[in-house]
């Protein structure tokens, strides 16, 4: 199971579960010692003793999320329900991201409807779509292998945020480049998807200044809180 650098400080799981408590607990780890550290919200797990804490971290302009447990003195990151098969973790986990991809989305549509960066498709008549992607992540290649059937029903409009290694950038930089010159929707897919593609290895280099937008493209979002790709967000909600 992945553990954080936040949860990795739980050397003991006793310990006085009051707020203040906690927060002064994560502050002794020297790797947090100058990390934000507060408790946003906590929730009775029903038909528990536990409690749902999430303790918001911002080191270094980058903010996290953990979701921990407490009943009275006692702190754990997992509680599970024998009789139900339910891993808690999970649920909460599922619960937080939904919240904060809301809070996202509802942010980034602001910041959207100015955006200049974006390679578009389909009818401009049919609902909007937007789709943050990276030519490097594989989920985005399996959307991409789909698009033409989301085409039938909305325009999508991409806006290339890759969270993988430079060449990343590199390959959304010269997507949007190419892209330019693309007098159809197939013609902009066939760009993408060579650039998607996990085989390709030579291709030219694209200037500084246009990885440098791309990066700017990606940071904005990041900021606001980008945490995963593919994001799709609906314009019309």
């Amino acid at each position: 199971m992945r553990k954080s650098l936040a949860l990795l400080t739980l050397a003991s799981s006793l310990f006085a579960a009051s707020n203040e408590e906690i927060i002064n607990f994560f502050k002794k780890n020297p790797n947090l010692s100058n990390a934000n550290i507060s408790v946003s919200s906590r929730e009775k797990i029903p038909d528990t003793s536990f409690e749902a804490v999430i303790v918001n971290f911002e080191i270094s302009g980058k903010n996290f999320q953990e979701i921990v447990f407490t009943q009275d003195n006692i702190i754990t990151t997992e509680v599970i329900d024998v009789k139900k098969g339910e891993f808690y973790s999970q649920i909460y986990q599922a619960k937080l991201m939904e919240k904060q991809q809301a809070e996202f989305s509802k942010k980034a549509l602001v910041e959207l409807k100015k955006e200049k960066m974006f390679i578009s498709l389909g009818d401009k008549n049919k609902p909007l779509l937007y789709v943050f992607s990276d030519p490097e992540c594989p989920y985005c290649r399996m959307h991409l292998d789909k698009i033409e059937e989301t085409l039938k029903t909305h325009q999508v409009k991409f806006i290339l945020t890759p969270i993988h290694d430079t060449s990343a950038f590199e390959k959304s930089a010269l997507i949007y480049q190419e892209s330019k010159n693309a007098k159809d929707d197939a013609q902009k897919i066939a760009i993408m998807k060579k650039y998607y593609d996990e085989n390709i290895k030579d291709y030219k280099k694209p200037s500084e200044a246009e990885v440098k937008v791309v990066r700017e493209t990606f940071a904005k979002y990041s900021k606001l809180g980008l945490r995963a790709v593919p994001t799709i967000i609906d314009a019309q909600k």
